[in-house]
């Protein structure tokens, strides 16, 4: 995935060479695919360990929903935590903090204990997405925008091929030692791919002409109402994400290759939905996009029906990562292409899919617990759908258009 010469746009001083760009794509994927399989190892895995503890499937979303919190915590702060330490270091920091504490938790078992571990792991991580879709995005023109996401997505999907099965498999026969140990080796692949950025720091939000001050929170409002329709139907889709692949595993006797499809299905997804948001705009991928991932999260019923709920998940996956591609290059196209723009959609973007991921796997506990998979699964379906008006009205795109050097190029 080579970049074409985006020195105007992507805010790096100095301008990088087109080799030294190369190096920092390939640090980038690096990243997303160790960082993005320690995630899914360990999101279904650590929930089932927690029910084996103990916990109950109210404490089992409970973890996964303090690490989306701790994420969202720390995301407002990345902008100046970039300008701070730099590219390098501040992805190298989220890897360290996302790692380290899955070599201790094989040693705890009561829930407070892998609550404080997932809320450390949860800052690692804020600092990790936003940093993957900023600086990836820096990196390309617009034009070129979608398929680059595109790329990224896929990497962080194959790794989700990887890990969330691994992870349901290796906790089913309680190797819960090896899963977390693999956590964090993958997990140290953001810290070696974060050697391919520069050494240099990010440069500080700036204002830009007719912006106004960008740190004001008036001016910060301003910019995020033309992405509110992405945001609210990535926060909506995600919220879904949380549902199927915390409580999928505890539910269903088929949830590993269920998972494994929904993964392989989303690789082809990102890719494909990049190359058409980039030729017919985000909004015409959106729509269709919701409905299929709504289908495909009403499957979850079907527990005992392996046929039904291996299609249904693979229609979640394809549903999922057009999702993904569509409503991010939407609100970086909102933002404006410039690094302060492109800061604010990646962090708002991450915040919607954290959120969306937390929700999803808080409010998820108690209602399987109350009406089961027939009820859980059917009505977070409902509630994506309920969003679909906002894809109709998603932020204004540029049409799309053909770029001189493809990502994939």
């Amino acid at each position: 995935m080579t970049p074409p010469d985006p020195s105007a746009t992507t805010g790096l001083r100095p301008a990088p060479t087109a080799g030294r760009r190369r190096v920092a794509v390939a640090g980038a994927l690096i990243a997303a695919f160790g960082g993005f399989a320690s995630f899914n190892l360990t999101l279904s895995a650590l929930p089932a360990y927690a029910v084996r503890s103990g916990a109950g499937p109210s404490g089992a979303g409970a973890l996964t929903a303090t690490l989306m919190a701790a994420t969202l915590v720390v995301q407002p702060a990345t902008p100046w935590l970039f300008a701070r330490l730099g590219r390098r270091h501040s992805l190298a920091l989220s890897g360290a903090l996302f790692g380290l504490p899955c070599l201790l938790l094989p040693t705890v078992s009561a829930l407070w204990a892998l609550t404080a571990l997932a809320a450390v792991r949860g800052l690692g991580f804020g600092v990790f997405v936003v940093a993957g879709v900023t600086f990836t995005a820096e990196l390309f023109p617009p034009g070129a925008r979608g398929r680059a996401i595109g790329w990224y997505g896929a990497v962080g999907g194959a790794a989700g091929v990887l890990g969330a099965p691994a992870g349901i498999a290796l906790a089913r026969e309680r190797a819960y030692p090896l899963v977390f140990t693999l956590a964090a080796l993958t997990a140290a692949l953001v810290v070696a791919g974060a050697f391919g950025f520069p050494r240099t720091a990010t440069p500080a939000p700036a204002a830009t002409p007719g912006s106004g001050h960008r740190g004001s929170p008036r001016a910060t409002g301003r910019a995020l109402r033309p992405m509110t329709g992405p945001l609210l139907v990535e926060a909506a889709s995600t919220m879904a994400y949380g549902v199927v692949f915390t409580f999928l595993p505890l539910t269903a006797p088929a949830a590993p290759g269920a998972l494994l499809a929904a993964q392989l299905s989303l690789v082809p997804s990102r890719l494909g939905a990049g190359w058409l948001v980039d030729r017919y705009g985000g909004r015409r991928v959106l729509a269709p996009a919701v409905l299929v991932t709504a289908l495909g999260t009403a499957a979850g019923a079907a527990s005992h029906r392996p046929a039904l709920l291996l299609a249904g998940a693979a229609l979640f996956g394809a549903g999922f990562g057009a999702i993904q591609s569509a409503t991010l290059v939407l609100a970086l196209h909102a933002a404006g292409d410039h690094p302060a723009g492109l800061g604010l959609a990646g962090v708002a973007w991450n915040v919607a899919f954290d959120g969306g991921t937390g929700v999803g796997s808080l409010l998820g506990g108690p209602l399987l617990s109350l009406g089961g998979p027939p009820a859980l699964f059917p009505v977070t379906a409902a509630v994506l759908a309920v969003f679909l008006p906002f894809s109709l009205r998603s932020a204004r795109q540029p049409e799309g258009g053909k770029s001189d050097a493809p990502p994939g190029g």
